[in-house]
């Protein structure tokens, strides 16, 4: 059987199959009249068919295995795509009925009672059996165009590998995948990929776990609303530092490091390891009020210095709706730039990407002036404590 995004019962799922079954069956014997001439485009890339006919009928079978047989089956894209374009193609093409049903005492929990009732509605199967729609044109080509700009780090982040997706891309835009491929690998620094690996997944556990700190604290808003610059930033790190020091990160807190306006810098975060005894500075980041988004940016790159991995910005949100704070961010990241003797330094590079599973999470890439054609990341977070209309709602909600 093939596996829903949700968790239900054997007996829900496998009426689920039945249904794809008919779906499956028919669009099948819709392709044995014609020879399978014409109608694999309908449900196949038009490329794909072009050069894969056979293959295409192989995947047919295949989703008919799998409907019919008793394990649980995940999808690859390619399948994914498949029965999705079916879906959509049985919605367009028959007005017939589906008539599933299960037994009211097989329903568990009201998500399967929703399911069950809209067990024979073919369209809600597009959101109830793909976890994402990463396989249809439109985002792979996004998750691509990302790709030729961060590299490897945006697989790590995004948790998607292009490699399962290339049976999908026209081979010019797998020519651009591999190139774009081999360019980061060339650009590596000490050209050693292992290392490389390691510093993306280093910095990807330190992204996620400051990120599932901010959301902790926004869990009680009354106490956030009433702590300080220093106080949230000690939180922060009293959160992370555990797991970090797990995997031989440390974390510090106000480490003298860069440049200031008069003499060093001090760093409100400061993340390091040692790489076989070697001292390495993984991340420099700073945490400040909404206000002067710009001086604050310009402050981080101020700390550091092209050893450093990446940096990290948070804004620490209290008295402007939310909305105005994250559009006015983004407005200020596509303007920014530090001008010295007529030249800018510092601008964002090839866009703003922001992350598909955090929220509100931002990254930017810019390029170190030291050492042209090299980057470095910033990622920018964002902690609101303005809650003040669902505050005024639980307050109403007590009179």
């Amino acid at each position: 059987m093939i596996k829903a995004d949700s968790e239900i019962s054997k007996i829900i799922l496998e009426k689920i199959n039945k249904n794809l079954y008919s779906l499956l069956a028919y669009f099948i014997e819709y392709c044995k009249v014609d020879n399978y001439e014409n109608i694999l485009e309908e449900i196949f890339p038009v490329h794909y068919v072009r050069k894969n006919k056979e293959r295409c009928i192989e995947v047919l079978d295949e989703l008919k295995e799998y409907i019919l047989d008793t394990y649980l089956h995940s999808l690859n894209p390619l399948q994914e795509y498949v029965l999705f374009h079916l879906i959509e193609w049985w919605l367009v093409v028959t007005d017939v009925e589906l008539d599933q049903t299960v037994d009211v005492k097989e329903i568990k929990n009201e998500d399967e009672k929703y399911i069950v009732e809209n067990i024979n509605n073919i369209e809600y199967y597009l959101s109830l059996l793909f976890l994402d729609w990463d396989f249809l044109e439109e985002g792979l080509s996004q998750h691509l165009e990302n790709y030729k700009i961060y590299g490897p780090a945006y697989e790590i982040y995004t948790d998607i590998n292009l490699e399962d997706y290339l049976e999908l891309m026209p081979d010019d835009k797998k020519e651009e995948y591999y190139k774009a491929k081999r360019k980061f690998k060339l650009n590596d620094y000490d050209n050693n990929s292992n290392n490389n690996d390691k510093e993306m997944k280093s910095e990807k556990l330190i992204v996620k776990l400051i990120y599932n700190a901010i959301k902790l604290r926004e869990n009680d808003p009354r106490r956030l609303s009433l702590t300080s610059e220093t106080e949230l930033s000690n939180d922060i790190r009293d959160i992370v530092r555990e797991k970090l020091q797990d995997n031989n990160i440390i974390f510090e807190r106000e480490m003298p490091t860069g440049y200031a306006k008069a003499d060093i810098g001090e760093s409100d975060f400061y993340i390091y390891t040692y790489e076989e005894g070697i001292y390495k500075i993984l991340a420099i980041g700073e945490n400040k009020k909404w206000g002067n988004f710009e001086s604050q940016l310009k402050q981080l790159i101020g700390y550091m210095t092209k050893d450093v991995q990446f940096g990290f910005t948070i804004v620490f949100n209290k008295n402007i709706k939310v909305n105005t704070v994250l559009s006015k961010r983004i407005e200020i990241l596509k303007n920014f730039y530090v001008e010295k003797d007529g030249e800018k330094y510092f601008q964002v590079v090839d866009g703003i990407f922001e992350h598909k599973k955090m929220n509100d999470v931002l990254l930017t890439r810019h390029e170190n002036p030291e050492k042209k054609g090299t980057y470095f990341n910033i990622h920018h977070f964002i902690i609101n404590a303005n809650l003040i209309e669902r505050e005024t709602s639980a307050l109403q909600a007590r009179k």
